[in-house]
């Protein structure tokens, strides 16, 4: 009996001692796994940002973050797959819906911290109690980036639109990018079918079964929308508006999160950086989280403008989507977009970043 007990008070000393060995292998594990990652698909490693110091100096920083499905979450999945996001000791729990305004309803649920979508989507759910704060420019398209396609050989204006079905995504900037339309080439909207959707794929099914007969796309589907008979009638020149995308997380939020949402906004800028350079090697990178070739992503991102900001210029463009869609009583409240815009954190983290004097 008493040699048992001895042998067991070895075993037990003999665990305690290998612990710290196994927790570095297993980190050394978890390092090797984001490293393979974070290869590109000629084989050769890109460069490591997970090598680097970890810069944050304090707890890790986790967040529930809601993002779409299309190219505004690609700074996100670049700074994690890339290991930006580890550089600055932030945990990311990552949420996909199909559109950005679900990322925002997700997070008036309380269901995500952090949301990411285009002016039209977040003002949409302004006003009235809503706790709702934009901190954050964070991509927008370019004039060239998204066209007009049409599927039928009878529409050659906007006004031809009438008696057609065209691809709506509600709900989204979509909707508001439609209503410029008609607003702007007097066409009448109760004369246009919508064929509203919820994700991409349902939009291009649409297209395939000769149901649509306009759709706007981006980088990404524009080459399948050709192949399909699709012919360009412009782009967002047509409108004079391109959107814009922005984060929105909750009043408390900001409140309790300061140090951490400084930190996420130096990450995320790192990220955009990264795309805006090379976007072939972050196309490789974030390709597996979408399912799609990398050189549509690339495409995409090069149809996008990533940045982390609050210009002049995004302020007035806010102002004037929620002033028209209050007019158009396309939103239920009337409200100052001022009122929803923090940029505390982001003018403390990059103050020659915000130009919007607030």
């Amino acid at each position: 009996m008493k040699l048992n007990k001895k042998k067991s008070l070895f075993i037990l000393l003999t665990a305690l001692l290998l612990l710290p060995v196994l927790a570095g292998c297993s980190r050394q594990t978890k390092t090797k796994e984001k490293a393979e990652v974070k290869e590109t698909s000629t084989g050769a490693a890109s460069a490591d940002t997970s090598s680097e110091e970890n810069t944050s100096g304090g707890a890790p920083f986790k967040l529930a973050v809601a993002i779409d499905s299309g190219t505004f979450a690609y700074p996100f999945w670049l700074a994690e797959n890339k290991g930006i996001f580890d550089k600055y000791n932030i945990e990311p729990e990552f949420q996909t819906y199909a559109y950005g305004i679900d990322t925002v309803n997700a997070v008036i649920l309380d269901q995500a911290d952090m949301g990411e979508a285009m002016d039209f989507a977040a003002i949409s759910r302004l006003g009235g109690e809503s706790q709702l704060q934009f901190i954050a420019f964070t991509a927008g398209n370019k004039m060239d980036g998204v066209g007009l396609y049409v599927l039928d050989d009878g529409i050659k204006e906007p006004k031809d639109l009438e008696g057609k079905s065209v691809i709506v995504q509600k709900g989204t900037v979509n909707e508001y990018v439609w209503e410029q339309l008609y607003d702007q080439y007097d066409i009448d909207s109760s004369k246009v079918n919508p064929l509203y959707i919820s994700s991409t794929a349902e939009g291009m099914a649409l297209v395939k079964s000769g149901e649509a007969n306009a759709i706007w796309a981006g980088g990404d589907i524009q080459d399948q929308v050709k192949e399909l008979g699709g012919v360009s009638m412009g782009n967002y020149t047509l409108i004079n508006f391109a959107p814009r995308g922005f984060i929105t997380v909750k009043k408390d939020f900001i409140k309790e999160n300061q140090e951490g949402i400084g930190r996420l906004l130096k990450a995320l800028d790192e990220a955009s950086v990264y795309i805006n350079e090379n976007p072939g090697e972050a196309a490789e990178l974030i390709q597996k989280n979408f399912g799609i070739p990398s050189e549509n992503i690339e495409k995409a991102l090069k149809s996008i403008e990533f940045d982390i900001r609050f210009s002049a210029e995004d302020v007035n463009q806010l102002d004037s989507v929620t002033k028209w869609s209050i007019k158009n009583k396309l939103v239920k409240y009337d409200f100052d977009i001022r009122d929803y815009i923090n940029l505390d954190i982001l003018r403390e983290v990059y103050p020659e970043r915000v130009t919007a004097g607030k």
